[in-house]
C-alpha cells in the first residue's frame, strides 16, 4: 500500500507540490511565530529574576534596564561613585555590581564590571579577569573575530564601531565564555578600572592615577545592579534613592513585566494573523485535495472493480495524504530553524539571542495538528465519493 501510494503521488507531481507548499508556508509561519514569542518571553523572564534593583542616571527606566540586563547600548549619563559606596556598606544589601560602559569592539559592547557578575557563567577556556585591561569574551565575539586566549583586543570609543580607537591601551583576552544563547554571547567583559583608565585624559597612567582609580567615590558609573536580603528592603531602597534625586532606581522585574505586557499584545495579534493564515491555508489545501480527488476518483472505481474493500481504498488514499503532510511539516520545521538564525541578527540588537536549536513542545503539537487538519478534506471527499458510489450501485 505504501509503495502504491508513492507511485500514485508521483503521477500527480504538480498537485502534490502545490499541497506540500501550502502546508510548508502555513506551518512555517505558525511555528516560527510561536518559537520567537516563546524565546523572547523566556529570555526576559530569566534575566529579570536575579537582581532586585538597578540604579542609574535619571531618564528612561526601560532604557536603563535594557542596557544593563541585555547590553543594548549604554546610558547617556553617569552617576557618582558615592552612590556605589553607600550601597556597598548597606547591611541589607547582599551584592552590588557596578557597570561602566562607553566603548565597543567592532560593534560589540565592552562592559566594565566586577568578576562576580560572571559567576553564573561557565568558561569555555581561560580564566576570569583579575587585573585592568584583561578581558573576557562572549562566545559569538570570539568566534566571529577568530579570537583566542592571549590575543589583543583594541576598543573603540562609543557604542557603535568608531574610527576613534584606543590603540595605545589594548586589552588582553584571558577567557572566553561558553555559549549561553543570551546577550552575553555578543558582549565583552572587563574590570571597571579598565574603562576608567581607557578614558583617562592622559595615555600614560601614573601610580598616583592608579591609586585614584581605586577610590570608587571619585569615579563615575553608568549603572549599579543590586541584590538585597529581601524584597521589602529593595522597595525601601528604591523609594529612598528616588527621593534623594540625581539617580533613578527601578525594579527590573517590574519594568520588564510592563515590557512583556506590550509584547504579549503584539504576540496575540501575531497569533490571530497566524490563525487567519492557517484557515486560508486549510481552504487552499481543501481545494487542491478536491482537485486531486477528482483524479483519484477513477482509481477508486478501478480498485473497487478489482475487489478492494472500502477500508483498503481509504487506507491507500490516507497514506498518500499523510506522506504529503509529513513531508510538508518536516520541511517547515527545517525552514523554521534557518529563519531563527536569520532573525537572530535583528533580535540580538535588543539583547535577545535566538537559539535556533531550541524546540518547544508546542511546535510538535502544531506539526501534529497540521497533519490531522490536512487529512480532513480527504476524509470528507472520500465519504462523499463512497456515498455517491453506493447510490449508483443501488
Amino acid at each position: 500500500m505504501f509503495k502504491f501510494s508513492i507511485k500514485n503521488l508521483l503521477t500527480r507531481k504538480s498537485k502534490f507540490l502545490m499541497t506540500t507548499i501550502a502546508i510548508i508556508i502555513s506551518t512555517l509561519i505558525i511555528m516560527f511565530s510561536f518559537n520567537v514569542a516563546g524565546q523572547i518571553n523566556d529570555g526576559i523572564i530569566s534575566t529579570a529574576s536575579y537582581y532586585d534593583l538597578v540604579v542609574g542616571a535619571p531618564g528612561s527606566s526601560t532604557d536603563l534596564v535594557m542596557s544593563t540586563m541585555f547590553f543594548t547600548g549604554t546610558a547617556s549619563d553617569t552617576i557618582d561613585g558615592e552612590v556605589y559606596e553607600e550601597l556597598l556598606h548597606n547591611r541589607d544589601v547582599r551584592e552590588v555590581v557596578p557597570f561602566a560602559t562607553g566603548d565597543n569592539y567592532k560593534g560589540s559592547l565592552i562592559v566594565g564590571t566586577e568578576k562576580s557578575f560572571l559567576a553564573t557563567k561557565n568558561l569555555k577556556e581561560g580564566k576570569y579577569f583579575d587585573d585592568a585591561f584583561e578581558i573576557v569574551l562572549g562566545s559569538n565575539v570570539a568566534k566571529e573575530n577568530d579570537l583566542s586566549v592571549g590575543d589583543k583586543v583594541i576598543g573603540s570609543h562609543g557604542i557603535a564601531e568608531s574610527a576613534h580607537s584606543h590603540e595605545n591601551k589594548p586589552y588582553t583576552v584571558v577567557g572566553i565564555l561558553e555559549k549561553t544563547h543570551t546577550a552575553y554571547d555578543n558582549t565583552l567583559f572587563t574590570k571597571v578600572d579598565s574603562v576608567w583608565k581607557t578614558h583617562s585624559e592622559h595615555d600614560e597612567v601614573t601610580d598616583e592615577a592608579n591609586e585614584e582609580h581605586e577610590n570608587h567615590e571619585e569615579q563615575k558609573y553608568t549603572a549599579i545592579l543590586v541584590k538585597t536580603s529581601n524584597p521589602s528592603v529593595a522597595l525601601n531602597l528604591i523609594s529612598e534613592l528616588n527621593k534623594k534625586g540625581g539617580v533613578i532606581a527601578v525594579n527590573p522585574s517590574t519594568v520588564l513585566r510592563d515590557l512583556l505586557s506590550n509584547i504579549d499584545l503584539v504576540k496575540n495579534i501575531v497569533y490571530i494573523l497566524c490563525a487567519v493564515i492557517g484557515v486560508m491555508s486549510f481552504v487552499i489545501i481543501y481545494m487542491i485535495n478536491l482537485m486531486m480527488m477528482q483524479d483519484v476518483k477513477k482509481d477508486v472505481l478501478l480498485m473497487r472493480l478489482l475487489g478492494l474493500q472500502r477500508k483498503n481504498i481509504t487506507g491507500i488514499i490516507l497514506i498518500q495524504n499523510i506522506i504529503v503532510s509529513i513531508v510538508g511539516v518536516v520541511i517547515a520545521f527545517i525552514f523554521t530553524r534557518f529563519s531563527l538564525m536569520l532573525v537572530n541578527n535583528i533580535t540580538a540588537a535588543v539583547g535577545i539571542v535566538m537559539n535556533y536549536s531550541k524546540v518547544y513542545m508546542g511546535e510538535y503539537l502544531i506539526m501534529g495538528i497540521v497533519v490531522i487538519v490536512s487529512l480532513i478534506p480527504t476524509l470528507i471527499s472520500l465519504a462523499k465519493m463512497f456515498e455517491r458510489s453506493l447510490e449508483n450501485e443501488k
